[in-house]
């Protein structure tokens, strides 16, 4: 706009004097969680960001853009011109009819005026969210309102589960801690159990008078046990005892909340059909204070064969418990993962329901569970699997599995797209070439119109023996490349890879391809980093964000993340088509990746595809990669892409609907609005008042607030 002295424009210039002082602002204002700096006006200082970061010399468009929708996240710095204090400092230029920051630019510095500058550092800086003890509060009382709702609910049961509670006493036993426990039976809300409790007979006078005085209550009985029998036999005397549908394996340090069996029942006579349920549980100190949940998935096979996640509270038919021949007698722990192990071999793992509600409290003062790999090891063997079972390198006490290789070993395609960048595609087939031990591998490059020179003249440098180039010139559209090089691969397996991966553990390809040639699994994941060793990638659960979303993301090398997931093999919905490996054949049954899906989420819906057809899809963190993520394509800025973006997003929730809330491997205890599985607030879950009153509008998940709102628009 032209603002002249004369004419309307004389009158004009004073308010567009203030127009300018205003626009060349910075406020600053304060909420409960953030600090929040607004910039307004042309004061970012963009000779200063270029000298800070020369690997931007060669970027095309407007610096400040690329700092607040790439540079932010990426930890890059910025300067800003405090136009309002430049104004205030230098009297003269009160008239000026230039806004401050040209000013500067054009004379200031030449003057040798002073200026003052603000500068910006971006860093992840987690707000302090509510914590374990306000959620207890707000939806797990366990408080006398609570019973007496599920007392009212009674009738509502559909089938009267029966239980046999096993509960064997040692010689090691304290009796204030095998009182607490069955202080807690004594209070359950549902009385249709039988509490067997297995009493040495050299046991000490305090815990038999403990015993004699639970056996006043006609639901408990004592079942003697001679001295020297081991805790499996024990175990076995219990369960020959019982005489009850469905029977449990406690220990004195168990605490069952009081509405425990309650829910358990409920869950049999919904689900008539399965044979072994669990549920979640936390840590209980001494004064009865509750601490680190542990929030689970549903049944997650591979997740089990790190370490018995299913807990203390297992229930099993009691039918089933016998037909598979009782516990192991040879053990000396882990009787309930054992058995729970043999009973898939009979079952499978469909016949198995997680309860994901807080029923079992475990005493704060028992150490960990160290699991006993033998255990993994024979299951595997009486499956006719082959494979080795090791200690796990990150989390002491858990497993790691590494399935055997087919013979021969197959071939495999990976299959890259790129366009120019020549720099991130070379350093992305180095590391290929020399850090891939795996031998039997060939490499397809989907030149998607690249057009300068250095990277033709790179390509020609390739050896057509082990890279064939495709060209595809159409607009980018991620789903439609792979489909075509998926067509063209002579591999029985094929990995996607994008060109900005930077192989770290050698092995990778043997690891990943450990799961994906096995006949139920389908696609395959890594634990990708970006270069700061901050995570980039542990899988991807549906539901974050509306669609889906990292868990664990930004978490720091070194740290396990929330119930050390991020370092567990494990089933997921979905894995980042970032480095993803799947048999050619499975990709082609469920369609290959829809078209319709240009840019986002086509690998969920992939994914998801491939879940439905009847797959695990897998997540291993022994396949490690750095991930340049989006370098070659940058950020989605413009109308057109943010017009794209929203219509991928309406197509996956018009595609999936509420399954995009209700992922398995996640819990509905944990917020869909945090990648770092915090608490949710409100949980899916319903209440024991809104269950029982319906109140399901009070339950759902929450709608994004104003901040939440702004930060999703951000974010994308």
């Amino acid at each position: 706009m032209m603002v002249t002295e004369s004419g309307a424009g004389r009158w004009f210039l004073p308010f567009w004097r203030l127009y300018l002082r205003l626009s060349d602002s910075l406020w600053s204002g304060l909420n409960p969680h953030r600090l929040v700096m607004t910039i307004r006006g042309r004061v970012f200082d963009e000779d200063w960001y270029v000298a800070e970061n020369p690997d931007l010399a060669d970027h095309e468009g407007d610096y400040a853009t690329h700092y607040y929708t790439a540079g932010i996240f990426e930890g890059r710095r910025a300067r800003f011109f405090d136009a309002r204090w430049y104004f205030q400092t230098h009297d003269d230029l009160r008239g000026s009819r230039i806004d401050g920051w040209t000013h500067y630019k054009k004379f200031g510095r030449a003057e040798k005026r002073v200026a003052r500058f603000f500068y910006v550092e971006s860093r992840i800086d987690r707000p302090q969210l509510p914590d374990y003890n306000d959620w207890i509060f707000r939806y797990d009382r366990n408080d006398a309102d609570e019973a007496t709702v599920l007392q009212t609910a009674l009738p509502r049961l559909k089938d009267k589960a029966a239980f046999s509670l096993l509960l064997p006493f040692d010689t090691q036993t304290v009796t204030e801690t095998a009182h607490r426990c069955l202080e807690a039976l004594a209070g359950q809300v549902y009385g249709g159990f039988e509490c067997l409790i297995g009493l040495p007979t050299d046991a000490g006078s305090e815990l038999r008078a403990l015993a004699a005085e639970a056996a006043t209550d006609a639901r408990c009985r004592v079942v003697d046990i001679p001295a020297g029998v081991g805790p499996g036999a024990a175990l076995n005397r219990l369960a020959a005892a019982a005489k009850n549908a469905w029977i449990t394996a406690l220990s004195a340090d168990d605490i069952l909340a009081p509405a425990a069996l309650f829910w358990l029942a409920e869950a049999i006579g919904t689900h008539p059909d399965k044979v072994i349920f669990y549920a979640d549980e936390d840590r209980m100190e001494v004064t009865g204070e509750r601490s680190a949940p542990t929030f689970k998935p549903d049944f997650n096979y591979e997740l089990l064969l790190t370490h018995n996640y299913l807990g203390d509270l297992t229930v099993w038919r009691a039918a089933d418990v016998a037909a598979a021949g009782g516990f192991d007698q040879t053990l000396t722990e882990d009787f309930g993962y054992d058995l729970t192990l043999r009973l898939i071999e009979r079952i499978g793992g469909d016949q198995i329901h997680h309860v994901a509600r807080v029923l079992n409290h475990v005493r704060a003062q028992r150490p960990e569970t160290l699991h006993n790999p033998a255990i993994v090891s024979g299951h595997i063997r009486r499956t006719g699997g082959r494979a080795e079972v090791m200690p796990h390198p990150e989390v002491s006490g858990y497993t790691r599995v590494r399935h055997a290789l087919p013979e021969p070993l197959p071939l495999v395609t990976i299959i890259i797209p790129t366009r120019d960048r020549v720099e991130l595609l070379k350093q992305c087939l180095d590391s290929v070439f020399e850090k891939t031990a795996y031998p039997n591998y060939e490499i397809i490059i989907i030149d998607n119109g690249s057009v300068e020179r250095a990277t033709l003249a790179y390509f020609r440098t390739l050896d057509p023996q082990r890279v064939r180039i495709l060209r595809d010139e159409r607009p980018f559209n991620f789903s439609a490349l792979n489909n075509g090089a998926v067509a063209e691969a002579r591999g029985e397996f094929v990995c996607l890879m994008n060109n900005d991966i930077g192989i770290i553990t050698p092995d990778w390809l043997e690891e990943m391809l450990s799961f994906a040639a096995r006949p139920d699994t389908g696609a395959v994941g890594a634990r990708l980093w970006y270069p700061d060793d901050r995570l980039q990638h542990a899988g991807v659960l549906v539901g974050f964000f509306g669609v889906a979303g990292h868990m664990h993301k930004m978490l720091a090398r070194g740290e396990t993340g929330y119930g050390h997931r991020a370092a567990l093999h494990q089933s997921l919905s979905a894995v980042t088509a970032a480095v993803l490996l799947v048999r050619k054949s499975i990709y082609e049954a469920v369609g290959g990746f829809d078209e319709t899906l240009a840019v986002a989420f086509n690998d969920v819906d992939f994914c998801l595809k491939v879940r439905d057809a009847g797959y695990r899809n897998i997540y291993t963190p022994h396949a490690e990669m750095y991930h340049y993520e989006s370098a070659s394509r940058g950020a989605e800025t413009t109308p057109a892409q943010k017009a794209r973006e929203f219509r991928e997003i309406t197509l996956m929730k018009a595609r999936y609907g509420e399954a995009l809330v209700a992922d398995p491997a996640f819990n509905p205890n944990l917020s869909l609005t945090s990648e770092d599985l915090t608490f949710a607030f409100p949980p899916r879950m319903p209440t024991a008042k809104a269950w029982f009153y319906g109140e399901e509008e009070t339950q759902g998940a929450r709608s994004p607030g104003l901040w939440q709102r702004l930060a999703n628009k951000f974010r994308s």
